[in-house]
């Protein structure tokens, strides 16, 4: 019986979504709201969300509450990439905030990306890109510490990777290459990115280079492929694949 009452809930709300009586960004009634109109627990009606979630008619973030899912955003990539940017073109009310900071050996590959030698300290810098106060991107950044000793201490100042390295005298840089594949989530991304485990992410992986063609930046990028269309521009290098779970 329970199973039939959530059901009918989910209709019923997803029928309000199709009628346009919540159009997307709208934040949906509360939980206590809803439990109350339907006559229904909790329990029952979290049942009901989580299948509207599920469907890509609702998203559901712990502390906001409900809201229609927009549309995908449609994400370029292009010689210079940069969040804040692509959401300024799209008109799109957006912000990133810091996840980490660190200074860390280099693995094999950010070593091969960079040029340096194996086990070299890099700064590694995880940001969280969100839209509408709901997070979209997850990315990790990584650069020579060697070259840039004082990036950490001037990024605090700035917040911004464009911003810190100008500081440092790179005052222009560009995308050389970009490789994107699919997979399923870690259960730390789908925390991070409010992403049911079943909803594959978009994952790049992006080579910089500063005016002199020399390795800038090695940039990893994870996407949720519910929320995010990739628009690649005919200009970068890319290759594209998928990668099983």
């Amino acid at each position: 019986m329970s199973d039939t009452l959530w059901m009918q809930v989910a209709r019923s709300i997803e029928q309000s979504i199709r009628d346009q009586e919540f159009v997307p960004g709208d934040k949906l009634p509360t939980e206590a709201e809803f439990s109350q109109k339907f006559m229904v627990n909790r329990h029952t009606l979290r049942r009901a969300l989580s299948h509207l979630q599920e469907k890509g008619l609702v998203e559901s973030t712990q502390g906001r509450g409900s809201y229609v899912r927009r549309p995908a955003l449609k994400y370029r990539i292009g010689r210079r990439t940069r969040f804040t940017d692509v959401m300024r073109d799209l008109a799109i009310e957006a912000r990133t905030k810091t996840h980490s900071l660190s200074v860390v050996p280099s693995s094999r590959d950010v070593a091969i990306a960079l040029e340096l030698k194996p086990g070299a300290k890099v700064i590694r810098l995880k940001r969280i890109g969100l839209v509408n106060d709901a997070p979209i991107i997850m990315s990790t950044h990584y650069l020579s510490h060697e070259r840039f000793p004082f990036f950490s201490k001037t990024y605090q100042t700035h917040l911004s990777v464009t911003q810190t390295l100008a500081h440092s005298g790179v005052l222009d840089f560009e995308r050389k290459r970009t490789v994107v594949h699919s997979r399923l989530p870690f259960p730390d991304e789908t925390e991070l990115l409010n992403l049911p485990r079943h909803i594959p992410l978009l994952a790049t992986r992006g080579w910089n280079v500063d005016s002199f063609g020399d390795p800038l930046e090695y940039g990893e990028a994870i996407f949720a492929s519910d929320r995010v269309e990739l628009d690649i521009a005919a200009d970068p290098v890319v290759k594209t694949d998928t990668v099983g779970p």
